[in-house]
């Protein structure tokens, strides 16, 4: 049995026995259907005791994130909403993506995934229980949940949360994203560290898939495999491989060296035979899957000279995730191997996702209460009741059109097609 499924098997074991305990009746216990939540005082306690009073200024920087994340991630869904207009209707994304959980969008690995959700959820929780604690407001229960595997954390407020001030519960509200994005930047420095010193095994071309029937895999190739050498001609980068096998024919014998020192010699299918395209007749067919082996690393949101390039690599690695995996195969291991490089990828990506998701103006979401919150705060002055009228309408007509905006690039390029 490897460690993950062990690990599996614990995880479902103890779901299980908070399951049966839960019907038997322990106040610890609380189950929402299949979903347990599993509620611990001494973790309580421990909030406490981390909790200090000092917090409360950290909670201005919080804050101040709070705005600048909640404006920049309107200006990327923005920006998505404007690219949903040039989607093919062929190539628009499946709902599945706009769920955050490992299993159920495809783009998540599910072992990986879990430990980044779990980190991710219990930063969070716990970044709120401490802004509760450090403004003397109680705690009325924390813990876990549980489905099966654990989904992460919960701290509950206690009644006084409701009666506090609202520039309290700003704070208290952006405790948990500014943790989230904290949390992500320190991953991505660790990974960064990690990989410094990595790099590929030897420098030439990757193999990363082979035609079935064609020369490469009757010649041996397999995935995995370096190319360093063409009929004598060295290779280092996808150009020099293309412009060595620039005005090969079929049936002409090609002879390939690797980086373990084997030597192949292939003879040349018939591109057409396999692409049944006129263009490609009487061309020389490898039959083989290339990669750039030293632009692998490029992939990697690797701590470096600009911000904006480092977060969009940050929030690409669903789809870049397959290539990543590539590393394994073509580079030296890093420190900690690739396991670990793999989890602070995953733990940085989905505090990234959870704590820019959150920042948003749409209520129930983090950042839809606290700018509740602020906008009372704002119209302190106002009545009671114009100022109930102008937050149920704001906060309904903003967090209407932010949800507009995260679904537009799954339902505007399929509304296209009914477009005649």
């Amino acid at each position: 049995m490897d460690a993950t499924l062990a690990a599996l098997s614990v995880c479902v074991a103890v779901y299980l026995i908070m399951l049966v305990r839960g019907y038997l009746g322990d106040r610890r216990v609380s189950l929402y259907g299949p979903v347990v939540m599993l509620k611990c005082q001494k973790c309580v306690d421990l909030i406490k005791r981390l909790a200090c009073t000092r917090m409360r200024n950290v909670a201005f920087v919080a804050v101040a994130s709070w705005v600048v994340a909640m404006v920049a991630g309107m200006a990327m869904l923005t920006m998505s909403t404007l690219a949903s207009f040039r989607i093919p209707p062929e190539h628009a994304p499946s709902p599945a993506t706009l769920i955050g959980l490992p299993g159920l969008n495809p783009l998540i690995p599910i072992t990986y995934g879990a430990v980044g959700l779990v980190v991710a959820v219990a930063v969070h929780e716990l970044a709120h229980g401490l802004a509760l604690a450090a403004n003397r407001l109680s705690i009325k229960s924390a813990g876990l949940v549980l489905l099966g595997l654990p989904l992460g954390a919960f701290v509950e407020p206690g009644d006084d949360f409701q009666s506090a001030e609202d520039i309290v519960k700003v704070k208290v509200y952006s405790s948990g994203p500014f943790a989230n994005l904290v949390v992500a930047a320190l991953a991505l420095f660790l990974l960064t560290q990690l990989f410094a010193g990595a790099g590929p095994v030897v420098e030439g071309i990757g193999v990363t898939g082979i035609y079935p029937g064609s020369p490469a895999e009757k010649a041996g190739l397999k995935p995995g495999d370096v190319i360093t050498w063409v009929d004598g001609k060295r290779v280092t980068d996808l150009d020099s491989f293309f412009s060595a096998m620039e005005g090969k024919k079929a049936g002409d014998a090609v002879t390939i060296a690797l980086s373990d020192n084997r030597s192949l010699t292939i003879t040349l299918a018939d591109r057409f035979d396999f692409t049944k395209r006129s263009e490609d007749k009487g061309k020389g067919f490898i039959g083989i899957e290339l990669i750039d082996v030293d632009g692998l690393k490029e992939a990697l949101p690797l701590i470096s000279g600009n911000p904006l390039e480092v977060a969009w690599k940050l929030l690409s690695i669903p789809l870049a995730f397959q290539r990543l995996l590539l590393l394994s195969h073509f580079y030296n291991q890093p420190p900690g191997g690739w396991d670990t490089t793999y989890v602070l990828l995953w733990i940085s990506w989905m505090n990234a996702a959870i704590g820019l998701t959150n920042v948003l103006p749409v209520v129930p979401l983090d950042g839809g209460s606290a700018l509740v919150s602020t906008i009372k705060l704002m119209l302190h002055r106002s009545s009671a009741q114009r100022r109930e009228f102008i937050v149920k309408t704001l906060t309904a007509v903003v967090s209407a059109v932010t949800a507009a905006m995260i679904v537009a690039p799954i339902i505007v390029p399929r509304l296209r097609l009914l477009i005649p």
